[in-house]
């Protein structure tokens, strides 16, 4: 999480973070002045979301060569594009502002983003974003910025520029945060792959995809202020089917388009129209992609939970073989799915373990048990079930084997064991 110490960290990796978020932020302001819809009001900035999630999920990043990589990219893409260098240096300290208030505090109430399906860490994790860092941007951008020159914030204008730029900030934390925060890594992703290989799915699985697709086409054919509440039902209806970096990835899509349609019929309006709807039209997106957010988190965590309580009501706690029940309705399902198909079962125990339990006591017992089923378990096939139906009473059932393939392995592992 959040280290202000950073006097001991080697230079290798303040440079390599330097590079790093250099180039990360760069880009990413870029995107943003490119969006740029009237004046220099950006219509997306994913910048200072993405730098907070980007320290919070690789906190080896945040160091001194990280924030002087992530300042010296906000000065570079405004300079590069036409900005003087008082605006672009106010500005920088405003996007770093909210960035280092919502670490700040992140850090003081020990919020863990990897705990996210825990209590309501979710919650307080965006409760600290938008009233901390996002207030504190905005609240330095409209007391410094109107009085540099070239600005395009007036003092005129406060509590308008002021609620453009922390509504603005709140969008792009609830798009951005979510996404870099629940992006799997490498290894998760090539076991998603391999199983997802051998895992058919009924084709229902895609009617949301579906369903968002028309909501969203809606929004831009059916414009107007009643396209926020388009994308909804269809929404709600990911989060209880995908996975959270689905749905995140889905809510970016899915709010942008909304965003960026009702941006256009607000433009196309008159640009006061836009300015005076501009922030009930992003607090309202910004609600909108919480609750699917929420939901989903909510939904994940029952699912695993069952998943656990179902693993451990079919499980031996000390072997993790199966349970004697669990072992016979599995064995029953496949010789019912598969009576052409031999199959043998082996029976096995422990010779002597009252004598073992007697003289080096039930701790070493179990140890025993536990070794033992390893040893077995490392020497069946995946879909071969394997159960402890007593004491030390254990039971195999080999799947499409022939009697003499089933001796061989009885006596692999008896040999092994012994």
């Amino acid at each position: 999480m959040y280290n202000p110490d950073y006097s001991s960290v080697p230079m290798t990796k303040q440079g390599k973070a330097f590079a790093i978020i250099a180039i990360t932020v760069f880009l990413c302001c870029l995107l943003g002045i490119l969006t740029r819809p009237l004046s220099f009001l950006a219509f997306f900035w994913p910048a200072n979301a993405a730098l907070l999630a980007i320290f919070l999920r690789f906190p080896q990043l945040n160091n001194a060569g990280g924030w002087i990589g992530a300042f010296t990219a906000y000065m570079t893409a405004d300079l590069l594009t036409g900005n003087g260098f008082d605006l672009t240096f106010f500005l920088s300290l405003s996007n770093l502002l909210n960035v280092s208030v919502s670490l700040f505090f992140i850090n003081y109430f020990q919020i863990n983003y990897r705990n996210y399906s825990k209590g309501f860490t979710f919650l307080y994790l965006f409760a600290i974003c938008a009233f901390a860092g996002c207030l504190a941007g905005a609240a330095f951008a409209v007391f410094t910025i109107p009085h540099v020159p070239s600005t395009f914030m007036s003092a005129d204008r406060f509590w308008i520029d002021f609620g453009m730029w922390w509504t603005g900030e709140l969008v792009n934390a609830i798009l951005i945060i979510p996404l870099i925060l629940s992006m799997p890594t490498l290894g998760e992703l090539k076991l998603a792959f391999h199983e997802r290989k051998h895992k058919q799915y009924p084709l229902s699985h895609i009617f949301p995809l579906i369903a968002i697709f028309i909501c969203v086409l809606m929004t831009y054919f059916l414009a107007g202020p009643g396209a926020l509440l388009y994308p909804l039902a269809a929404l709600i209806w990911a989060a209880l089917t995908y996975r959270l970096f689905s749905v995140a990835v889905i809510n970016f899509t899915v709010l942008l388009a909304t965003y960026h349609s009702l941006n256009q019929f607000y433009l196309s309006e008159s640009s006061s129209a836009y300015l005076s709807t501009s922030i009930s039209v992003r607090i309202g997106l910004f609600m909108l992609s919480l609750a699917p957010l929420i939901l989903c988190i909510i939904s994940q965590n029952r699912h695993e939970l069952f998943k656990q309580v179902l693993y451990l009501a079919n499980h031996d706690s000390l072997t993790l073989a199966m349970t004697r029940r669990y072992f016979f309705q599995q064995s029953e399902l496949l010789m019912q799915n598969a009576k052409r198909h031999p199959f043998s079962i082996i029976m096995l125990d422990i010779d002597h373990f009252k004598n073992l339990n007697d003289q080096h006591g039930h701790y070493a017992g179990d140890l025993v048990l536990q070794h033992f089923a390893r040893t077995v378990q490392h020497n069946l096939r995946n879909n071969d079930l394997f159960a402890r139906i007593g004491g030390e009473e254990f039971v195999i059932f080999l799947q499409n084997v022939q009697l003499q393939e089933a001796h061989v392995i009885a006596e692999r592992i008896r040999a092994i064991t012994e």
